[in-house]
């Protein structure tokens, strides 16, 4: 018993190895680009709200997410130049996705310029299960962490008309 369980721990490990090695003898062209960067540009203090959040849900903060707040004494130009800079810097090869709070306000608006087909996109209306969503499929590419967003952002949103006598669970958690 004991020699089948060390076999196939080895096995396991042998495997691990292997495609370890596989990838990193990979060429460039053929490496999968890493995990879509996720920019918050909202109003102050609403960004980096959301960052410590996502922190806390996620149990550290995401790698490749940052924070922009927009008071309401910033010019749009001088904003417009900071988010391009952060789209540069989040970009790993899977694109930027940019989550704003308010659609048509100041972060929207700026946010819109920097909007490139297959390489940065643009969601209004944030909230937690849309961010938590984006960044759990987000190493399966833009495309699909922006569909994985949306999708969350309305099963995220519920009503409760009635007291319920017993607990249950009405949310669907599932992604």
């Amino acid at each position: 018993m004991l020699l089948r369980m060390s076999l196939r721990m080895s096995l396991r490990l042998s495997k691990r190895r292997l495609l370890s090695y596989h990838s990193r003898m990979r060429s460039p062209e053929e490496k999968k680009p890493t995990e879509v960067g996720i920019l918050l540009l909202m109003h102050a203090p609403l960004a980096e709200a959301f960052l410590e959040v996502l922190a806390h849900v996620m149990g550290e903060r995401p790698a490749h997410c940052a924070a922009l707040s927009v008071m309401l004494s910033d010019d749009a130009e001088t904003l417009s130049a900071q988010v391009s800079a952060q789209v540069k810097a989040l970009d790993q090869g899977a694109g930027v996705l940019i989550f704003t709070d308010i659609c048509g306000a100041t972060p929207f608006r700026v946010a819109q310029r920097s909007v490139e087909p297959q390489r940065v996109a643009l969601v209004c209306g944030a909230s937690v299960p849309m961010l938590v969503r984006a960044l759990t499929y987000r190493e399966d590419g833009l495309e699909i962490a922006l569909e994985k967003a949306l999708s969350g952002g309305h099963q995220g949103v519920m009503c409760e008309k009635e007291n319920p006598k017993e607990e249950s669970d009405t949310c669907d958690a599932a992604p």
